[in-house]
């Protein structure tokens, strides 16, 4: 997430290259070529993520395509899906739409022009939808939220982080749209936790599987809250969201694979080792984050909607574009517990 009007929560990440004409298509269900290293795009065959139902049958609408076609970003993280209309998607689509989600762990689409309900009614066909904990304290029960730079207001740059990560069920998928888009700035990066797992060494992959991590709300955030409702709300927040502990390496609930899940931004400790020793290891996670290989990198149009799995990935908003304004709308689908790697084995 990124900042609300009301809170503040990041967003961000993608990869530099754009996407080619004659980029990877990948249609969701088959097997994609990789993509070249350092992020850039290979071309890979198209890839189809077929619907069920008779062929002869299904419309050819864009609102309800039989096929969704994904062109991959980078080999590690991302894909673009063309060719939709999501004003009104069917359960196929939406089941497709999973589908890609488990295997790109970040989607983006163009030329969505949802209103707020079209928005809202999209999100909840993937779960029911969490309402910010800043805006539930306040009696709020509405899930989508925007986010509002302007010159008076400038962007809350949030360093790395996966959406309130201090939750003991943090979100599960986030959605967030581009209404009002500057000239220049205000990307967004995502970086995957499936790929930072894999590029460990065996030993160290081995000790992360067996750590758990405290999470809490961290003081840049408090900041915001207390700047936007003073200090005594922000106070009733602590104390209604102390710390949690989640796994260092979750499971995917859908897909199985092990997830190097870090929150730079909310993570303050390792459960059971020195501070020193923390800090030293956390410090060393947190670097594999900068690897571009492991990341995308999002330019915005107005009308552009991401799709990103909160289990997978990690991201960050950038602020390069102050003082232009700049309005994002968003909600997140509400998640379970982080169920780690020992965990997941044992059951």
């Amino acid at each position: 997430m990124e900042t609300t009007t009301a809170t503040t929560t990041a967003t961000a990440m993608v990869t530099t290259a754009a996407v080619a004409p004659d980029a990877a298509a990948t249609k969701v269900g088959h097997t994609v070529a990789a993509a070249s290293p350092g992020g850039t795009i290979g071309h890979a065959p198209r890839r189809v993520v077929e619907l069920p139902g008779d062929a002869s049958a299904r419309p050819r609408r864009r609102r309800n395509p039989s096929t969704l076609d994904a062109h991959r970003l980078t080999a590690a993280i991302g894909a673009e899906v063309t060719g939709l209309d999501l004003r009104r998607p069917d359960r196929r689509t939406v089941r497709a739409l999973r589908e890609c989600l488990d295997e790109h762990q970040v989607l983006f689409v163009r030329d969505q022009h949802l209103s707020a309900d079209e928005h809202r009614d999209l999100a909840s066909a993937f779960g029911p939808l969490l309402v910010h904990p800043v805006m539930r304290l306040r009696g709020a029960s509405d899930p989508m939220s925007e986010i509002v730079d302007t010159a008076e207001r400038p962007p809350a740059v949030f360093p790395w982080h996966t959406d309130l990560s201090w939750l003991p069920a943090p979100p599960s998928v986030g959605f967030l749209r581009a209404v009002e888009i500057p000239a220049y700035g205000g990307d967004t990066l995502w970086a995957s936790g499936s790929a930072m797992f894999d590029r460990l060494p065996a030993e160290l992959a081995r000790l992360c599987e067996t750590l758990r991590v405290v999470h809490r709300v961290d003081e840049s955030l408090l900041a915001s809250i207390r700047a936007s409702h003073g200090r005594a709300f922000t106070a009733q927040l602590e104390a209604a969201h102390p710390s949690v502990r989640h796994p260092l390496v979750r499971v995917h609930p859908r897909t199985g694979r092990k997830v190097l899940w870090l929150s730079p931004m909310y993570t303050t400790a390792i459960e059971g080792m020195s501070a020193a020793g923390s800090a030293a290891l956390l410090d060393d996670l947190h670097r594999r984050i900068d690897d571009p290989e492991v990341q995308v990198r999002w330019r915005w149009r107005e009308g552009d909607l991401v799709i990103w799995d909160e289990t997978a990935t990690v991201h960050r908003a950038l602020g390069d574009h102050h003082p232009q304004r700049r309005v994002m709308r968003r909600c997140a689908v509400a998640g379970g517990p982080p169920v780690g790697y020992d965990a997941a084995s044992r059951g």
